[in-house]
């Protein structure tokens, strides 16, 4: 997808990814990338994403190579649950590309595990970080130390279709923001015209992070524990619970598919009227859904707990051969203002301030919607979301299989909960 994926991987890729860091570690060296004949230097990149995605990362790479006629770069994605799999695999076998997308709960463990190199050396001469807000950039750090730069900034949303709600009998949601009860009825009534109002997003561990901000709490502490409780969960969970009986959240059966992606969203498929998601998602909901549009999360207490977020980051891996051109590589796509115009919104806003200016203003089509809908919400997106620790890609994904759960009856929202959090601690180290 255009977008930082919600996965419901099934198979615990970061068990091959703790397996590769030991030679990691040992080494710093291995078979990631390497330097033909003459000066050549061949280098590997690979993400995950849509088609949009695709396409443009690959016309900006192109440009990059014809500015470094002596690079070549090799390029690969997929979808989200195949890339983390087939990435762990090189890892643990020695075949690690040079560059690799990242997302948030991956990127904690990435860091911490050695896969990732250390950028801070390169900081003020391969890489520039200047004209980037340090809030975005903090994303990449871990104990001060850099791994990784942001390939975008997004926030988070809910994505709707005005012809759908104008049919209902139901006004579009308030451009300066909308409280939970509020929303809660307008899911109601769309339920009611017979289109459930929204996907149910009790199954993404990202959304209760949202609510949670709104009630003055966090999903991890700084220290790297656990923010929440089981009572926490439940009251979150017991929301839903709500919402279904009314059918006003998508049904199990539609809501057990979900994991951020076009082909598997209940919205585009039309079995919801709308979706929470994040923005730099838009301009692939556009694409498969047109005429879609974008409003803010409701609020509780004051606060809509929306942050600006890296959509994704770019890393370095530890056993880069060509480390130095890699480097230029990373540098390029966040900070060339060529490439900026090229990637558009694909990875949601563009990172480098200055790059962000000039695009704005040549953008159009879906990437000006993310622009446009980043603007509007600009005073609402004031929480600011920490680096997730070891361990959260693995509660990422236990969220959402005891969901599923707890949806098609199998247990209850407080056995749920209690499941969530009981595991949690474990991931987490106790």
């Amino acid at each position: 997808m255009g977008i930082q994926q919600l996965s419901r991987l099934r198979v615990v890729a970061l068990g091959a990814v703790a397996a590769a860091v030991v030679p990691l570690a040992a080494c710093g060296g291995g078979s990631g990338s390497s330097a033909g004949n003459g000066g050549k230097t061949t280098l590997r990149l690979v993400w995950w994403g849509n088609e949009d995605r695709a396409k443009a990362t690959k016309s900006a790479i192109e440009l990059f190579q014809k500015k470094h006629p002596n690079v070549t770069v090799q390029t690969e994605f997929s979808a989200y649950d195949a890339y983390f799999q087939k990435l762990s695999t090189q890892l643990a076998g020695g075949g690690a590309p040079d560059i690799v997308q990242i997302d948030r709960p991956n990127f904690g463990d990435y860091a911490r595990r050695h896969v990732l190199k250390d950028l801070t050396p390169y900081v003020g001469k391969t890489i520039h970080t200047n004209d980037i807000d340090p809030k975005l950039l903090a994303a990449g750090k871990v104990q001060g130390q850099l791994y990784a730069l942001p390939g975008g900034q997004l926030t988070q949303s809910l994505v709707y279709d005005p012809a759908a709600w104008k049919k209902a009998g139901v006004n579009p949601p308030p451009a300066s923001g909308w409280t939970w009860d509020e929303f809660t009825a307008t899911m109601k009534k769309l339920g009611a015209s017979g289109t459930p109002g929204t996907t149910d997003f009790g199954w993404a561990i990202d959304w209760f992070e949202v609510w949670l901000a709104q009630q003055g709490k966090q999903t991890y502490t700084p220290d790297g524990k656990l923010g929440f409780t089981e009572a926490d969960l439940a009251q979150f969970w017991g929301t839903l619970a709500d919402l279904r009986k009314s059918k006003a959240v998508s049904a199990p059966s539609a809501t057990t598919k979900m994991d951020g992606s076009m082909p598997n969203s209940a919205y585009v498929n039309g079995q919801a009227a709308s979706e929470i998601n994040y923005d730099s998602s838009l301009t692939a909901y556009i694409t498969a859904k047109p005429g879609t549009a974008a409003a803010p999360l409701p609020s509780a207490n004051g606060k809509t707990g929306m942050s600006a977020l890296p959509t994704v980051t770019w890393g370095l891996t530890n056993r880069s051969k060509n480390a130095d051109v890699a480097a230029q590589l990373i540098d390029f796509l966040v900070n060339d203002p060529e490439a900026g115009k090229i990637l558009g919104a694909t990875r949601g806003l563009p990172p480098n301030q200055s790059v962000r200016q000039s695009v704005a203003g040549s953008v159009s089509g879906p990437s000006k919607a993310v622009f446009d809908y980043e603007s509007s919400v600009a005073s609402l997106v004031t929480t600011e979301a920490p680096v997730w620790p070891v361990g959260s890609a693995e509660i990422k994904r236990n969220f959402q299989q005891v969901y599923d759960d707890v949806i098609f009856g199998k247990t209850s929202v407080q056995a749920g909960a209690k499941r969530v959090v009981d595991d949690a601690h474990q991931s987490l180290g106790g």
